[in-house]
């Protein structure tokens, strides 16, 4: 097998198997660069529960509240502090928080995102590990991905070389431009 097939070969299924994640990574930083984040479609409800909770009972009270509520339990129900100083269950698609808000009152507020938001949390990393192992591998194609790119066309294709070589340096000078007027 010579270069030429060796990196096109390579450059194919390589592109291939990650193509659906450059699909999730473009529309979401596409969506991002016109201002639609993560509670785009956001469905949240607020309840407020009077009772006296009794510190590191949050949660045992939060799940309790729940369940005489009819509202949905996550299937994920271990605690993580919120920014806003509560506690939060559950998953970037659907959690439930519950924070203080005056002496025996709390706020207990259920989220569940929309397909498009849920999208975004993972281009942001805020999922599940999995997905972000995936996104390291993706990293690392598009690095792979380019460097194949350049061996197949500016070293194995001797067509167009020149013009090849031009819109690169025209693609380098602009990016870098760009960025710094932007900065």
């Amino acid at each position: 097998m010579n270069k030429n097939k060796l990196f096109r070969q390579f450059h194919i299924y390589l592109s291939l198997f990650f193509l659906p994640c450059a699909f999730i990574f473009a529309l979401t930083g596409i969506a991002y660069i016109f201002g639609i984040n993560q509670d785009i479609g956001l469905e949240k409800q607020i309840y407020t529960l009077n009772e006296r909770v009794e510190k590191g009972q949050e949660i045992e009270k939060l799940l309790g509240f729940l369940k005489d509520n009819n509202i949905k339990i996550p299937s994920n129900t271990q605690a993580i502090k919120s920014k806003d100083k509560g506690i939060t269950i559950g998953s970037t698609h659907y959690s439930v928080s519950i924070a203080e808000n005056g002496e025996n009152q709390y706020q207990i507020t259920t989220k569940t995102r929309s397909f498009l938001g849920d999208l975004i949390m993972l281009h942001k990393d805020k999922g599940a590990w999995y997905f972000s192992v995936l996104s390291v591998g993706f990293g690392v194609s598009l690095f792979l991905l380019y460097i194949s790119g350049l061996m197949i066309t500016l070293f194995a294709s001797k067509k167009d070389r020149k013009n090849q070589i031009l819109v690169l340096i025209a693609g380098i000078l602009i990016t870098f431009i760009l960025a710094y007027i932007s900065l």
